[in-house]
């Protein structure tokens, strides 16, 4: 989980100061900035809602009955 929203929030925060850079004519410090604070709050954003969407799954709330065949 954190490793996926670690990559995306990279993807996502590149992406972002790319498109201030190139089509929005920021300045670089400003993209850093831009880069770091929607890489950052991407990664969280991304890792809560995997962690929130494993946790709600019928599954491991109560796990289903399952015989083996020693049982």
């Amino acid at each position: 989980m954190a490793l996926a929203g670690l990559l995306l929030g990279m993807i996502a925060g590149l992406t972002c100061a790319a498109i201030g850079f190139f089509a929005l004519d920021l300045s670089f410090w400003i993209c850093l900035l831009l880069y770091s604070f929607v890489g950052a709050l991407s990664t969280l954003s991304i890792t809560v809602l995997t962690h929130l969407l494993r946790s709600r799954t019928s599954y491991w709330q109560s796990p289903p009955s399952q015989e083996t065949a020693t049982s």
